[in-house]
């Protein structure tokens, strides 16, 4: 008989280097063996379950960030009038979700906010829920 064979697990490492007002936070992901995918400048969430989620960085000036998954919904995070972050926490994420950022600037500039070890990290904790990949 053949074990049976789990999927790997889902996660993804992203950085982000620049956000700006109109913009959010311009995220990539370095890795191409990730098993979750950046679209549209945002994490696309392929599985039900709870998440994991980390988010550091240092940034150039003052800011409020919003980390979001869902339209409608209250942000993972929110931070007002920060220079750095460096939040842990767990989520139920579902199919169809899409984690992304909102940044809001308190000053007239509108130059782009330069982000040092900027990282957001998402690891799924349940897996064996429902999947669509």
């Amino acid at each position: 008989t053949v074990p049976p064979q789990y999927p790997p697990t889902q996660s993804i490492k992203v950085q982000f280097t620049k956000c700006g007002n109109d913009t959010g936070c311009i995220i990539t992901s370095p890795g191409s063996d990730e098993t979750m995918k950046v679209q549209d400048n945002s994490i696309i969430i392929n599985c039900d379950g709870f998440y994991l989620i980390s988010l550091k960085g240092y940034f150039s000036e003052v800011l409020s960030l919003s980390l979001y998954y869902r339209k409608g919904r209250k942000p993972l995070f929110s931070l007002s009038k920060v220079k750095s972050v460096d939040s842990i926490g767990v989520a139920y994420l579902a199919f169809k979700d899409k984690v992304y950022f909102n940044v809001t600037t308190h000053n007239t500039s509108y130059k782009d906010i330069q982000v040092n070890g900027g990282e957001l990290i998402l690891i799924l904790q349940t897996p064996g829920g429902f999947c669509a990949y």
